[in-house]
């Protein structure tokens, strides 16, 4: 058993808070989830891993990245049997900000067949911190990079070179991302990139697996998340403007509805 924990960040745009290997998992459950991407990935033995109403099972070398203030829990298959597993925790500016590097979505799943070059990149991060003195510097190169190829595993899901995808989805996923502080709708969307609202909902259920209206509201609910925590002076009704949320009443609804709490209880929870 191996494992570091509350690392400094050193000021760096990505490094490990958390990391750990050959860990025997006991039963967790986050009911606001975790403050940071969170990575957890079998080594022996097998886990049972929920987010929300969706069950993933994790025999070895499977794995999933979970975004940040999502409930969850996780526990062995077999108590006997045990569950031995790898685990990193990631902070600074660029992980703050990698939800869009995922498409926003709740979780990250790598299939076993996947796996074993991500528990090559942790125990490279591990025997770097085994050093001494640590080279904070290339730790940090070697947690970008991991957080990086775990994000573009989304990616390997999803055919970008798919014309649809190059022509519609993702001008509109941009379009998106740039404007969904303001009153922004699915027609102006549609209408930005010269489809019916119809069209590229098909194109948005066929390519990533969301509607643009899930996409959307998945980003403005992550916009909120990391403005309840990194702006504590900001109040619910003001968060809720800034997330592109014209009614505070309906953004808390939604808020807890996508999370399991309120704003405000994932605030004090999350700090």
């Amino acid at each position: 058993m191996r494992a570091y924990f509350n690392l400094d960040a050193q000021e760096f745009p990505v490094t490990v808070e958390h990391i750990g290997a050959e860990w025997q998992q006991d039963q967790i459950i986050r009911y606001q989830g975790f403050p940071h991407f969170h990575w957890l990935q079998t080594q022996h033995g097998s886990g049972n891993f929920w987010i929300g109403n969706k069950h993933l099972v994790l025999p070895p070398n499977a794995g999933v990245l979970v975004s940040p203030g999502i409930p969850h829990r996780y526990e062995p298959v077999n108590q006997n049997e045990g569950w031995e597993v790898i685990f990193v925790t990631f902070q600074g500016k660029f992980a703050e900000d990698f939800n869009q590097q995922i498409m926003n979505r709740e979780y990250v799943y790598i299939a076993p067949e996947r796996g074993e070059k991500f528990t090559q990149q942790v125990e490279k991060i591990i025997e770097s911190l085994d050093q001494q003195p640590v080279d904070n510097e290339w730790v940090s190169a070697l947690s970008y990079y991991l957080l990086l190829s775990l994000g573009h595993e989304e990616m390997y899901h999803v055919d970008i070179n798919h014309p649809d995808f190059k022509r519609y989805v993702k001008p509109a996923m941009d379009y998106i991302s740039e404007n969904f502080t303001d009153h922004l709708t699915i027609t102006a969307v549609a209408k930005h990139v010269n489809v019916t609202p119809q069209y590229l909902d098909r194109l948005f259920q066929k390519i990533i697996n969301l509607s643009p209206k899930e996409y959307l509201l998945q980003i403005r609910i992550n916009q909120a998340k990391k403005l309840l925590v990194s702006q504590k002076h900001l109040r619910v009704v003001a968060v809720a403007n800034e997330s592109g949320f014209r009614d505070a009443a309906y953004f808390s609804r939604v808020f807890k509805r996508k999370t399991g709490v309120t704003p405000l209880n994932f605030r004090k929870w999350q700090t």
